[in-house]
């Protein structure tokens, strides 16, 4: 070996192992998964993009404990590391569809953790004070409760990435703003969380409903054959309904890859049936991602979940 390569292993072996791969984003996510299968896709997302460390998954909304069921079985089915991800369902609420949770019925695994959501996201912010990105892809429930149950807590989030809210777009072709499911099922969380100060990240309907996979794309995925596109096939077919909208995956994708929405600082006012109204004048609380290319997303997404 020569004197030269002698000194680059040398150099090579000393520095810090973090400096040689990016440092992963420490998340925690909480979930609505089990009634639009959107919520499945994007834990399948998750999964497979090694630039997220997830901590934890809280459920929230209607039957929390079977939703819990459902996303710690794909956390197994995923193998390795990922069957030690705790799961902790959040309070109940009023009955919901949850038609994909049959696949997860009876399941039990160590990671099904026996506590109040609450408590679950007190601590994990405790431990790493302003370091986890909570990214939220269902109402607003738990994360208002834990705001209110601990109001320290607040300073303590890194900041909220989101799905929900309207802007400009409603949910189909040339519709105007309208009250988006995420926010208008649970309005006045969502307006607590739009008043903490957390700083948030939000993927609206402007951006995420016309994120429809096709029946190529669907294809490719279930064709694809890991254990975990096998999962997302079955719950598909649970689901039963022809077409996806990938409203949530693009939250994931937003944190992951900014440059895939162009976005804006605005200031969101949440009204009590659940519209999200941009307030002129006001010091900006969100961060708003307007406009995407439907193309760009779905080649970032294909080429992780099944590439």
């Amino acid at each position: 070996m020569s004197k030269l390569a002698l000194v680059a292993c040398v150099l090579l072996l000393a520095w810090p192992s973090n400096a040689l791969a990016a440092e992963k984003i420490p998340i925690i996510l909480d979930t609505d998964i089990g009634s639009d299968i959107d919520d499945a896709f994007a834990l399948a997302l998750i999964v497979n993009s090694p630039e997220l460390e997830l901590l934890g998954v809280t459920t929230v909304s209607g039957d929390t404990a079977a939703r819990a069921r459902l996303a710690a079985k794909m956390l197994w089915e995923a193998g390795g590391s990922w069957r030690r991800v705790p799961v902790v369902s959040g309070e109940p609420g009023k009955p919901l569809p949850v038609e994909q949770t049959r696949w997860a019925d009876g399941f039990t695994s160590p990671q099904l953790k026996h506590e109040k959501a609450t408590d679950f996201l007190r601590t994990e912010f405790d431990r790493q004070p302003g370091k986890i990105t909570l990214l939220t892809i269902g109402p607003l429930t738990n994360v208002a409760a834990l705001l209110k149950e601990h109001p320290d807590v607040a300073r303590k989030i890194k900041r909220i990435v989101m799905m929900g809210g309207s802007i400009a777009w409603g949910y189909g072709p040339g519709s105007t703003a309208t009250a988006e499911y995420n926010i208008a099922a649970d309005a006045p969380a969502a307006q607590t969380v739009f008043a903490s100060g957390i700083p948030i990240l939000m993927a609206p309907l402007d951006v995420t409903a016309m994120l429809q996979l096709e029946e190529a794309d669907r294809q490719r995925i279930f064709t694809h054959l890991s254990s975990l596109t096998n999962a997302l096939t079955l719950l598909y077919h649970l689901w039963n309904h022809p077409t996806p909208t990938l409203f949530d995956p693009m939250a994931v994708a937003l944190l992951i890859d900014p440059s895939l929405c162009e976005t804006k600082e605005l200031a969101i006012e949440v009204e009590a049936k659940g519209f999200t109204r941009v307030v002129e004048g006001k010091t900006p609380n969100a961060t708003v991602a307007l406009h995407t290319e439907p193309q760009k997303f779905f080649q970032f997404y294909l080429s992780r979940v099944a590439p």
